[in-house]
């Protein structure tokens, strides 16, 4: 993993957090909207049932369903996924799988067109050696929609380790 300096993972957060969307697509660049679920600065949630990592394309309302489900504990009252109009959307899900402490997130970043393909980054965070975190199993996931696109979807992580010195 990489290591930033504090003054450069500090800007990394403050950026992450400013925006859960990155506004209207640019074809210049090839930039995507994408937009987050959650207002929450770095996770949909800490504490799904998922303890693999996963990456998914959901373009159905069954996927949805399914993949919502998987996220809350069993016997836990579920509510119901949001709306998303999959003539219109898409829905990227990402699990990071079970983590050892708090600290740990997942969190859709951007995303772009590229030839034949659409690129989403997906920053993995870990704590650095100078953190301090509860001994608790997390299982971090994020969740974005995005404009439908039929190709090849292709997730980039990119890990960040933050150290709270």
């Amino acid at each position: 993993m990489r290591f930033m300096s504090k003054a450069f993972a500090l800007a990394l957060l403050a950026a992450l957090g400013c925006s859960t969307s990155l506004g209207e697509p640019d074809a210049s660049s090839g930039r995507v909207a994408l937009q987050r679920l959650s207002s929450d600065q770095n996770a949909f949630t800490y504490f799904s049932q998922l303890r693999q990592p996963e990456r998914l394309v959901i373009r159905d309302a069954a996927a949805w369903t399914a993949a919502w489900v998987s996220i809350w504990p069993n016997g836990a009252p579920i509510a119901a996924p949001p709306d998303v109009d999959f003539t219109k959307d898409m829905v990227v899900f990402g699990a990071l799988g079970t983590r050892p402490s708090t600290g740990f997130a997942i969190r859709f970043d951007s995303a772009a067109m590229q030839p034949n393909e659409l690129v989403v980054w997906t920053a993995t965070i870990s704590p650095g050696a100078h953190c301090v975190n509860a001994t608790v199993i997390t299982s971090p996931v994020d969740i974005a929609t995005t404009a439908r696109f039929d190709g090849a979807v292709r997730f980039v992580d990119v890990p960040t380790v933050i150290d709270c010195q």
